[in-house]
């Protein structure tokens, strides 16, 4: 085989590998160390509409199903409508955690549009942040005060 094919043909093989490790998080921890601290699986949510005068605290919960890396998934269950269900992938920095979220295709509603993202920052060993997303109840774009807290 002509050595240019051959550097090419790694080339090209190399490339697709280090894609694929690097989308999973893989590389980034190989090349980093374990960089990121594991992040309990559990979490209960507080929030609050920014848009609400009475200030009415809502709840949700939050579970971590994989971290890798900075890479984070999992899904969300809110008790007061437990037919809807959201799933949701992100980054974690070490300080900072970027969710987007969107409906499962495991909640019971297979029709509800709910589309978001959260940002938070650590402190201590709680996320406060803030979410935006299109509420799926007043149809509109929402803008929402967070806390998370790991269940204990």
């Amino acid at each position: 085989m002509d050595t240019t094919i051959l550097a090419a043909v790694i080339g090209a093989v190399s490339t697709v590998v280090a894609a694929i490790l690097g989308q999973t998080g893989v590389l980034d921890a190989l090349l980093r160390g374990r960089r990121y601290p594991k992040l309990p699986t559990e979490w209960n949510s507080t929030w609050i509409d920014i848009k609400d005068k009475e200030r009415k605290e809502y709840r949700e919960r939050f579970f971590i199903t994989r971290q890798r890396g900075a890479k984070i998934r999992g899904y969300i269950l809110v008790d007061a409508a437990p037919d809807k269900r959201w799933e949701f992938e992100g980054n974690f920095t070490g300080r900072f955690l970027q969710l987007f979220y969107y409906p499962s295709e495991k909640a019971d509603d297979k029709f509800f549009q709910d589309y978001g993202c959260y940002f938070f920052e650590l402190r201590g060993t709680d996320f406060i942040g803030y979410s935006v997303g299109y509420d799926y109840i007043g149809r509109e774009l929402d803008l929402s005060e967070h806390k998370l807290v790991a269940k204990a």
